[in-house]
């Protein structure tokens, strides 16, 4: 009997131990979780209340903004960065947010929807860089803005001890259009989309990419929907039904492509549920991890985003970010 006790005393000091160096080594991760966790029952008791989507407030504090990265044609492009509130000692992981539009409207402005989620990561030592690029017209097609959002993370390399990036933990966050060209530059080389002399010596990797409502197959868009500008443009381009295959994200999935997040809505018209499910398929049949989350009641422009949509979308940002922390 004393032998049997020794060795559960044994035992419970090894648990101990066992418990006390992983909770030790894994503090910081336990933390972002906790704090994390904490962040997402407030918005919850927030949206549970009176309030609206059009109630939250927008991101302020930027640390620098119209910081030009890029300047090619003499048309300079700018970006701002909402700087980490904690700093990490490993450097600070970054958030890209790409902006939407239909290719031909929008500015780097981060949407108020976006805005709690983004703050969370900010007060937990990340930053958040939101990309302006140029906009689609008679002459710029989708391979100058794909280069400009790959310039744009060449940029975060370049400046990583400026700015004390952790150029290993890059991730892109785009929506609509701007999850589009998001994808093209996540999924494709360091060699490919170059347009800067300045900027092209520099990586384009990416860990991981998160599409919100992305064209994931030009083919399948109804542009009869789309706005005149963006019709008049397409009109204008020799060849359309090969640059419509070129620049769908669906062909660039490849084995090594990092990992993908994606929120789409049954209820949106102009870019088809259809988009997300066959981005799924052929992630998965090329080994990528991948994860698709389904709205409900959204349409594409967010205009009756419910309530429940809106904790949906929150819950599994926080939680695919969270998981590719390096924390």
């Amino acid at each position: 009997m004393k032998r049997f006790v020794k060795i559960l005393k044994i035992i419970l000091i090894a648990v101990v131990i066992f418990i006390s160096c992983f909770t030790f080594i894994y503090r910081n991760r336990i933390k972002l979780y906790i704090n994390i966790g904490k962040k997402y029952v407030y918005l919850q008791k927030k949206l549970h209340s009176d309030i609206h989507i059009k109630d939250i407030n927008a991101m302020n504090t930027i640390y620098a903004e119209n910081i030009v990265y890029k300047n090619t044609n003499n048309v300079p492009l700018t970006l701002d960065i909402y700087k980490s509130k904690k700093k990490l000692s490993k450097g600070s992981p970054v958030i890209l947010y790409v902006h939407g539009g239909s290719w031909v409207y929008g500015d780097k402005s981060i949407p108020s929807a976006l805005s709690p989620l983004l703050d969370v990561f900010r007060e937990e030592g990340f930053t958040i860089i939101s990309v302006e690029y140029q906009l689609m017209k008679p002459g710029v097609g989708f391979d100058k803005l794909v280069s400009d959002i790959k310039d744009a993370v060449r940029w975060v390399y370049k400046n990583q001890y400026e700015y004390n990036f952790n150029t290993n933990e890059i991730g892109i966050l785009g929506i609509s259009s701007g999850a589009h060209l998001s994808l093209l530059a996540a999924y494709t080389g360091d060699n490919e989309f170059k347009d800067d002399s300045n900027l092209e010596v520099y990586p384009s990797k990416v860990k991981y990419v998160i599409d919100i409502l992305g064209p994931t197959d030009l083919n399948s868009l109804n542009f009869s929907k789309a706005t005149w500008d963006i019709n008049n443009i397409l009109k204008s381009i020799p060849n359309i039904k090969y640059v419509v295959s070129k620049y769908s994200p669906i062909n660039y999935v490849h084995e090594n492509a990092p990992k993908t997040l994606m929120v789409y809505s049954k209820k949106d018209t102009l870019v088809s549920y259809k988009n997300s499910t066959e981005l799924y398929n052929k992630c998965v049949e090329n080994g990528v991890f991948v994860k698709l989350v389904t709205l409900e009641n959204s349409s594409h422009d967010f205009s009756n985003l419910s309530k429940q949509d809106i904790l949906l979308l929150s819950k599994e940002v926080l939680k695919f970010i969270v998981q590719n922390s390096p924390l």
